[in-house]
């Protein structure tokens, strides 16, 4: 279907060397888009343009870039602009939690993760609407939460709490960038299988209470978040705005 064709459409997907950003790049690569990976980790970023060379028509370029620091998503920016040519959307995902728990947890371990999760967000997204107001175009902006943001998490009260003031940061946004045609998103993924779920992947008791809360009785992969990428990049999802779209194998339905 046209209305899911990315053909001439350009991403960012910061995060996009792993885990779930990963699976947003390759839906997003799929669907005829250039994309853009942005990672601190080069090599990784490097190695994941290779796993998606030649599977759409678009081109995909890595992109070194801290998000917590505000020069360098400047220069990402630049740098994707001076490559693709522009940006249409731009997918904030890039996350990182720590293994410390409350009342353990040290100030500087929870600045860290708001550095990252939320700075780093406020940043990513202002930057991509200045360009797309400068280019008078409509855009998407599409920020990776978690169903943690509504739900009481023991172990990581700090990750909670960034990705609950991220989700509320998205629906601010959507409300004033609506007036420039920019559509400001949430996905809130559940247990899903990555580096960061690794010390919880294999654990018995762990494997067994998830089957029996999640629905759909399996964890979470990357591939189930590339449909995703492309409807919320795309026209497909033109009228929606200030949403999350949960995707968690009905955890949040028990």
């Amino acid at each position: 279907m046209d209305l899911f064709d990315l053909s001439g459409h350009v991403s960012i997907v910061t995060g996009g060397n792993r885990g779930i950003g990963f699976g947003l790049a390759r839906g997003l690569a799929q669907a005829n888009a250039s994309v853009a990976i942005w990672a601190r980790d080069l090599a990784k970023a490097d190695e994941a343009v290779e796993r998606l060379d030649g599977i759409g028509k678009g081109e995909v370029v890595a992109v070194g870039c801290d998000v917590s620091d505000e020069r360098s998503v400047g220069d990402a920016l630049e740098a994707t602009v001076d490559r693709l040519g522009k940006v249409d959307s731009v997918f904030a995902n890039a996350g990182v939690t720590s293994g410390v728990t409350f009342p353990d947890m040290e100030l500087s371990e929870l600045e860290h993760v708001f550095e990252v999760n939320v700075a780093g967000v406020f940043l990513v997204a202002r930057e991509v609407a200045r360009h797309l107001i400068a280019r008078d175009a409509p855009g998407s902006i599409v920020i990776t939460s978690s169903i943690a943001a509504n739900r009481g998490n023991p172990t990581a009260p700090h990750y909670s709490a960034s990705k609950g003031a991220a989700t509320a940061l998205a629906r601010a946004l959507a409300v004033r960038l609506a007036r420039h045609r920019i559509r400001v998103n949430v996905i809130a993924p559940g247990w899903v299988a990555t580096e960061m779920t690794d010390d919880l992947q294999g654990n018995e008791r762990f494997e067994d209470a998830l089957r029996f809360r999640v629905p759909l009785r399996r964890w979470g992969t990357a591939e189930d978040f590339e449909g995703a990428a492309v409807f919320l990049a795309s026209p497909a999802s033109a009228y929606m705005t200030g949403t999350e779209l949960v995707i968690d194998g009905g955890y949040s339905a028990f």
